[in-house]
């Protein structure tokens, strides 16, 4: 079964709206933790903040570097620190957020090689891939002035798939998208999961990796 939307590699942000004394409220959120029927959120504290009354309906919208998902919820409790807003948010339907996505994804440990114009590498193993875009998880944190360049990741196709082109080395420019501190995964717990979308990605490689995914996926 595919993972939830809500804890996506690939996602870039998650807003909440809703309705407070006539004024529609947009709230900038970071996933805390998630069970089958509820999802706990943070948010950084927002001047004049008003605090919503228990049982208020509002709209999750979900933006991921292929597409933009969208649901309603209700927010079930608030608390308010002096940092942070916590909200509680009931989710009616929660495979509403099930990815639904036009393009393949795979969690695959492929090679990857990030190179900047400076020199800088990153040579790691993705974590997961999407026509997209890639993921890997690391120990080491990437320098902000990084997180602002574009880049050039080389993708290394593994020989057991058969592809019509017999280079298995795709070639993209690529951009960093986020940056999230693993909190859930035992695995991976404490480590950081980068995600990095592709730009402009050439046709040949597009449908090069399409025919990797299709074939993993089956």
């Amino acid at each position: 079964m595919q993972d939830n939307i809500l804890r996506d590699s690939l996602v870039t942000s998650i807003y909440l709206s809703y309705m407070d004394q006539g004024k529609k409220q947009v709230i900038k959120l970071k996933l805390r933790f998630m069970d089958a029927k509820q999802a706990y959120f943070s948010a950084e504290i927002v001047e004049n903040f008003v605090k919503p009354k228990r049982k208020t309906e509002a709209v999750i919208k979900v933006y991921s570097i292929d597409g933009v998902y969208k649901t309603n919820v209700v927010i079930n409790d608030v608390e308010v620190s002096l940092t942070e807003i916590f909200f509680e948010v009931s989710l009616p339907k929660i495979w509403e957020f099930i990815q639904q996505r036009n393009s393949s994804r795979n969690r695959t440990a492929l090679p990857v090689l990030i190179k900047y114009n400076d020199g800088f590498e990153i040579d790691t193993t993705t974590y997961d891939i999407a026509l997209g875009g890639i993921a890997f998880y690391t120990k080491e944190k990437i320098s902000s002035i990084y997180k602002r360049l574009p880049a050039v990741l080389t993708l290394t196709l593994p020989s057991s798939i058969w592809v019509k082109d017999s280079n298995r080395k795709l070639i993209f420019e690529t951009l960093f998208v986020r940056e999230r501190v693993e909190e859930d995964d035992e695995e991976h717990f404490g480590d950081l999961l980068y995600s990095f979308k592709f730009i402009n990605p050439p046709k040949e490689s597009e449908n090069l990796l399409k025919e990797f995914l299709i074939q993993a996926n089956e």
